[in-house]
């Protein structure tokens, strides 16, 4: 009887998601930035626009960021699937969530596009050129709440994600913040693709 329970209110729950989350991937873009243009407001010489003025060409940077976000998500499976990162990976909230929940194409997708661009553009475009790729790298895996202490599975996670946020930090810093933001909204989509295909399997 509670896994029937359980089971209708999971079903409530994702039948809602889509139109809330797509609210939320909006939102929390447009806070990224905001914040990012406030930096670029406040503590930066040049303007929003000096983010996107390095780097190889549009298509260049598309094809870059696209090849490095496959990459990093191969890496990244591949290390999630053993031991000790994979007997910890439900101690953390963001892998609880998305664990729990069935994402269609479209969640996935705008999950991906909307993270990668807003996300970048605050910690690469506007955050890395003040604090430098540690330092922003540091901050990025720090709020997404990837660092724990309790076990080594922990500690591998986070620098596992460190390395990660260091990656595309390097993306951005030699191919270009297009690239970067191609990199990271590639690589959810992946990882979020093998949540959902786990879930189904």
């Amino acid at each position: 009887m509670k896994e029937e329970i359980d089971a209708n209110n999971q079903q409530e729950i994702n039948s809602e998601l889509p139109g809330n989350l797509l609210v939320l991937s909006v939102i929390s873009a447009l806070v990224y930035v905001v914040v990012g243009w406030l930096i670029f407001y406040f503590f930066r010489d040049m303007g929003v626009e000096s983010a996107f003025d390095h780097g190889f060409s549009v298509s260049t940077q598309l094809a870059i960021g696209t090849g490095s976000g496959i990459v990093g998500a191969g890496i990244i499976s591949y290390l999630m699937d053993r031991p000790p990162i994979s007997g910890v990976l439900d101690d953390f909230y963001i892998v609880r969530i998305l664990s729990n929940t069935r994402l269609g194409l479209f969640d996935r997708t705008q999950l991906s596009l909307f993270a990668g661009a807003g996300e970048e553009f605050l910690f690469r475009g506007a955050m890395q050129p003040l604090l430098g790729i540690w330092v922003t790298s540091l901050i990025f895996v720090g709020l997404h709440g990837y660092f724990k202490f309790q076990k080594l599975g922990h500690i591998a996670f986070g620098v596992m994600m460190f390395g990660l946020s260091m990656g595309l930090g390097y993306v951005y810093e030699y191919a270009g913040l297009i690239a970067a933001m191609t990199a990271h909204a590639i690589y959810d989509m992946i990882m979020l693709y093998q949540v959902t295909k786990k879930l189904t399997d």
